[in-house]
């Protein structure tokens, strides 16, 4: 396989094709190997050599019916990748991006972050023995600063938002002097995130919901698992693909207003928002390939608050105890106002993809009020509930 970045006729985004008579012979995961390389037919690498792995098992689907039944969707569920590697879904498209790396003779891996994609990176360049070249927002999390401090190789912090980074980053690219590990057009790393489709696929006993929900920064994991649902459709394993829904933030909700208003794509200048992952507000060619997606799939697209982000994050907390990412919440928040205005049918079997922990993130302290231990706080607790 030959390393293209773009199509050399146009210029235009790529995306691989794969015999679907090949792929029918590999349908179910194999399942003496971990990662995304259970499903190694579906990727762009082959040599087992190249594969790089932590030892990720599948992310659970969680069934969330107290939380579905509080935003008006009984037949909720929780794609939750919060228990990979590094914490986040991006686990999955390092791990292709860094054998693919490999596989084209790379010694530099690279890539242009909010946060989590530079922590992955890092870690699975640290782990295939390459370099791993992360250019990051001085915004993000400490949490998140020290995980990339620790792993990273070349750890590279800039000024400004992720759409100032990119245009000085793919220029790297392009003179080779770095393998693109990003999100903005590389066809070989994005392929590992079709693995959430798929293994919702076989978690829900080989058939596709309703709905899909996944939060949008360059539109990654909503491209490569609808390629996903497509193909399965494709085989005759699914009978129909689910609706892409976007979720972003209302600092940078492009798709969002596109969408709304029937109008094109059109970037805008962003300034911070606690959702990190969400934080781009020029996607490129990449957004309007993820808008045309959404259009084509009969999809739909909101966007949220900071302060309903951080409402939900508690809301999750509470009736599902899950502790998740602002990024992550963004879908679960989307997807409550979407049904509220019955954009979502509340007869739809919904998964929202919660794409990362809450274990990363800066909170604010907690105030709470102490007391002597005695027995009567044990007795006036449970008569009367917690106290927090």
């Amino acid at each position: 396989m030959a390393y293209h970045l773009n199509c050399t006729r146009c210029g235009g985004l790529l995306e691989i094709k794969y015999d679907l008579e090949r792929l029918s012979a590999f349908a179910s995961p194999d399942t003496n190997r971990t990662g995304v390389w259970r499903y190694a037919a579906w990727m762009p690498i082959h040599q087992p050599e190249h594969f790089i792995s932590l030892g990720e098992q599948p992310t659970p689907l969680i069934p969330a019916p107290r939380l579905g039944a509080a935003i008006g969707i009984p037949r909720l569920w929780i794609k939750f990748e919060g228990g990979l590697p590094t914490g986040t879904v991006k686990d999955r498209s390092s791990q292709t991006a860094t054998a693919a790396a490999k596989q084209f003779g790379f010694e530099v891996i690279g890539v242009v972050s909010t946060g989590n994609a530079a922590s992955s990176i890092a870690t699975y360049a640290t782990r295939a023995g390459l370099r791993g070249a992360v250019f990051c927002y001085t915004k993000t999390t400490q949490a998140k600063m020290a995980h990339i401090v620790g792993v990273s190789s070349d750890a590279i912090w800039y000024d400004g938002s992720y759409d100032d980074m990119i245009s000085v980053f793919d220029a790297a690219v392009d003179k080779e002097w770095i393998f693109d590990g990003g999100a903005t057009r590389n066809p070989y790393k994005q392929e590992g995130k079709k693995t959430v489709a798929l293994e919702v696929f076989e978690q829900l006993g080989r058939r596709a919901p309703d709905t899909m929900v996944y939060p949008v920064g360059m539109g990654e994991t909503l491209l490569a698992s609808q390629r996903a649902w497509s193909t399965l459709k494709a085989m005759s394993l699914v009978k129909n693909v689910p609706r892409p829904i976007s979720a972003q933030s209302n600092e940078a909700n492009t798709i969002a207003t596109a969408w709304t208003s029937g109008e094109n794509l059109q970037p805008k200048s962003i300034g911070y928002t606690i959702a990190e992952g969400t934080a781009v507000g020029d996607m490129g060619r990449k957004g309007l390939l993820t808008l045309r997606r959404i259009r084509e799939q009969n999809g739909a697209a909101g966007c949220v608050s900071d302060d309903e982000i951080l409402s939900m994050q508690q809301t999750i907390a509470s009736l599902e105890g899950l502790w998740v990412g602002p990024t992550g919440t963004v879908p679960v928040a989307v997807a409550a106002r979407l049904a509220k205005d019955h954009v979502i049918d509340k007869n739809d079997e919904t998964v929202c993809v919660v794409t990362e922990t809450g274990l990363k993130g800066d909170w604010a302290p907690s105030h709470v009020e102490a007391e002597k231990p005695s027995l009567h706080m044990i007795e006036r607790m449970l008569e009367h509930g917690r106290k927090t």
